[in-house]
């Protein structure tokens, strides 16, 4: 370096990240002259002034995560490694395929990096061509289950990586985890313990936020909120933010159910929801400021349950006004699994010119279902439709109809009487019975992917024993859906020649 002042450079390769940096002079002898650079103490008259740090220079891109989640092995740039490549298409294929993969599927994979890589490209490239073959194959886009040769059409039960699938597809719509394919691997999934245990652990995980985002919004219609546009001359403060919280109040409501595995008829009347500023101003519920979402203990007669939340009200509700008719039918559709039979042709649409000009929505509904062919259905839709009148088109609470006061009395075809929200989900908890089977109905669908036939009716039941004799758990009706026979078991599929 010499003994000059001036400036000493060098240039080093650094990997990205924090790194301490230090300079000093070292003593070694004849390194210095003494007599120009030591004080007689042996104290050293050399010092730094400054140190920069100049850079980065020709800087490389870090590969990306997935890198080391494909690359497993390291190979020598510019020669085929065959081991290598078996390694690397192996782990890839294994997870995709959601099995284990044979010796032929390996090979023709690694054929198609041997062959990249003698028409020039290099290993990576090889390898990208398997990734997309992977991705194309239908062992990744299907989930597909192998049927016995001895089956014939029998019903047989599933192996266990598919039961995996079947079950992590279903709690996580995601494809199984490291744990869920090692117990497959070692043919423990399906030991009743260890199965039992799996469930309740997919259950606690983050990722069964997916039986909220996919399950729940299509049973309750949330995905049609959306789609619900609120006449913005009569609901002038109705925005799209507002249509979103509403929507993440009834998501964070029932994931709140699943993670603390409440009673699922607590879906109908629990005490409490979550909400955010906005959204509380629009409830007329004080102490609750800003854009983030808070739980909140309700202490009044107006909000508890799914019934009274503004998601649901807003979905079942016309964009000009509320609809009993249609608040009515939800109720049956969704809650007690009663749909009503299509109208009868011919019938006339309500007069909405008439609507709140020659009398209350309800006496307009009353002269609309005086034919006996409306009334028949009617009947049973309307009352229930009713009770919920207290809730305009958007959900917000109210005393009057325009001009007229509210009447949120109901009165249903058996003679039952009932007025207001309250005594309305008061009813509907009284039929517990029928709300549960329900719920089971459309988890078992879900779960499934196919629709119900006639031969699941004893499996429904069973299930709807088991989960209102464990408290209405939200983990019985999930455990009862997933040990059944029709999630364990699948029938041959026959084809005629």
């Amino acid at each position: 370096f010499g003994y000059e002042r001036g400036e000493v450079v060098t240039r080093v390769s650094v990997e990205a990240g924090e790194h301490d940096f230090r300079v000093s002079y070292p003593h070694v002898a004849d390194l210095v002259d003494p007599r120009e650079n030591m004080l007689p103490d042996g104290r050293r008259v050399l010092y730094i002034d400054y140190l920069d740090i100049v850079g980065p220079f020709e800087p490389t891109q870090a590969p990306p995560a997935s890198y080391d989640h494909i690359f497993i092995c390291r190979h020598q740039p510019g020669n085929h490694d065959q081991h290598c490549a078996g390694e690397i298409v192996t782990n890839l294929a294994r997870r995709a395929y959601r099995r284990p993969v044979s010796a032929d599927e390996v090979d023709r994979l690694t054929q198609l990096v041997a062959s990249a890589e003698q028409a020039g490209d290099s290993f990576e490239e090889g390898i990208r061509v398997a990734v997309q073959a992977v991705l194309l194959s239908p062992h990744f886009l299907f989930r597909i289950e192998h049927d016995p040769v001895q089956s014939a059409e029998e019903a047989h039960r599933i192996n266990d990586h598919e039961l995996a699938s079947r079950l992590s597809y279903f709690l996580w719509a995601d494809m199984p985890d490291d744990e869920l394919s090692r117990l497959a691997d070692a043919g423990q999934l399906g030991q009743p313990e260890v199965f039992e245990s799996q469930v309740r652990r997919m259950l606690g995980d983050p990722r069964s936020v997916s039986l909220v985002n996919t399950f729940a919004a299509q049973w309750l219609q949330l995905r049609n909120l959306n789609r619900v546009k609120p006449d913005p001359v009569r609901f002038p403060t109705v925005d799209d933010e507002l249509r979103d919280a509403m929507r993440l109040e009834t998501e964070l409501f029932l994931e709140a159910i699943i993670r603390e595995d409440r009673s699922v008829l607590e879906l109908l009347d629990a005490p409490f929801t979550y909400l955010n500023g906005p959204l509380a101003h629009h409830y007329g519920i004080s102490g609750v400021s800003g854009e983030q979402f808070q739980r909140v203990q309700l202490d009044n007669n107006q909000r508890s349950g799914l019934l009274t939340q503004a998601s649901i009200l807003t979905v079942s509700s016309y964009p000009t006004r509320t609809s009993p008719v249609l608040r009515g039918k939800w109720v049956l559709d969704n809650l007690l699994g009663a749909p009503p039979p299509d109208p009868p042709d011919g019938v006339p649409p309500l007069d909405e010119a008439a609507v709140g000009n020659t009398g209350s929505l309800r006496t307009q509904l009353e002269q609309h279902r005086a034919d006996p062919s409306c009334a028949v259905c009617h009947d049973q839709i309307d009352p229930l439709g009713f009770g919920l009148e207290r809730y305009n088109a958007t959900g917000a609470w109210r005393t009057h109809d325009g001009e007229f006061p509210i009447d949120d009395s109901g009165t249903l075809p058996d003679g039952t009487t009932f007025r207001g929200p309250t005594e309305l989900k008061a009813l509907l908890r009284a039929q517990g019975d029928a709300f549960t089977k329900n719920l089971v109905e459309k988890l078992l669908t879900y779960a499934l992917g196919r629709g119900l036939e006639s031969y699941d009716a004893g499996t429904v039941d069973s299930i709807r024993t088991r989960v209102s004799a464990d408290g209405h758990r939200f983990s019985a009706l999930v455990l009862g859906v997933v040990e059944s026979e029709p999630f364990r078991m699948r029938r041959a599929e026959v084809t005629t020649p």
